[in-house]
């Protein structure tokens, strides 16, 4: 539970360093609950399971309004020429969707829709108990996640304004970030709509049936800590390696598990919303900036490979 104290001391944020021509923005939030009935949700301990899985959803999007301001929610979408790409982002071990609020809301403020589910096992206050091995259920989750956020946008105008159905894009922390890898990257789930994808403090674990980099797969940009005492560093270290590219790897030097604190929260944020917009919104200035946004003397270094091989 470290991690979740960790993420629900961030504070709000306000207008970023370096202004974008389509932000910052006021943030919207709506909740949701989605009940995806084509599979069921495994018995746990006590728990004998259910028929279905539940995925309550937080969703934040850029609305009108004080940018510096708190989330409001059910805000006027803000008005825009073009629609915001989705984010899928996928919780760690024992936290939800909305504990990463703080950090999400950051990513709304820079002009994206945020979905953030709560995974019905791997969840704190699960029933039965928090069941680590029920990622392999969840980017079929992130991916359930997707069709009703995309339907959502069909069936209301409000939102069919702001929500693109062509750029999306797969983010995660820890057990997040194993799920992320597994519908951005491997063959047993892979989501061919996922344009981009950041897991952050991730690892390479195993999925049914599946490989990873065996087809061709979205740009990848791993964030992750070298005094990560949960999931060592090497494990991003190696996935790198693996991975084709277009590829990004940031090293947050003396960052723990759960980095998302000063030092390292702000240029975080700014590199892999650079990241984010270049391959989200065809922003070739932002993947320019990639490089001194993430190469921070002291608090973070950056690797990367942008080449157009391997890109879908």
């Amino acid at each position: 539970m470290a991690a979740v104290a960790a993420i629900a001391a961030l504070a709000p944020a306000g207008a970023s360093a370096k202004q974008r021509q389509d932000g910052p923005y006021a943030v919207g939030e709506r909740s949701y609950t989605f009940v995806d009935k084509s599979r069921p949700t495994d018995p746990n301990g006590s728990y004998p399971g259910a028929p279905s899985r539940t995925l309550p959803t937080l969703l934040l999007y850029p609305a009108k309004g004080a940018p510096n301001g708190p989330s409001v929610p059910n805000a006027r979408p803000a008005r825009t020429q073009r629609a915001f790409p989705l984010i899928v982002f996928s919780h760690g071990f024992t936290a939800t969707g909305p504990v990463y609020r703080p950090l999400l809301e950051r990513y709304a403020r820079e002009g994206y829709v945020v979905a953030a589910p709560t995974f019905p096992l791997s969840s704190g206050g699960a029933p039965g108990g928090s069941k680590l091995g029920d990622y392999v259920n969840q980017p079929a989750d992130v991916s359930y996640v997707i069709d009703r956020v995309l339907r959502l946008r069909r069936n209301h105008r409000a939102l069919r304004q702001i929500i693109s159905r062509y750029r999306i894009g797969a983010a995660g922390h820890s057990l997040g970030a194993i799920t992320t890898f597994g519908v951005a990257t491997n063959s047993c789930c892979l989501d061919r709509r996922i344009d981009a994808a950041v897991p952050f403090s991730g690892i390479l674990l195993p999925f049914p049936n599946g490989t990873f980099f065996s087809e061709p797969t979205p740009p990848l940009m791993l964030v992750h800590g070298d005094e990560d005492g949960t999931v060592p560093y090497v494990f991003s270290v190696n996935a790198y390696k693996q991975a084709p590219a277009p590829k990004a790897f940031m090293t947050l030097l003396g960052a723990p598990h759960t980095p998302f604190l000063a030092p390292w929260l702000d240029p975080t944020v700014r590199a892999t919303t650079d990241f984010l917009d270049g391959f989200l919104k065809g922003d070739i200035k932002a993947l320019k900036r990639l490089s001194k946004d993430g190469n921070v003397p002291g608090v973070a270094s950056l690797q990367q490979d942008l080449s157009p091989r391997g890109k879908k």
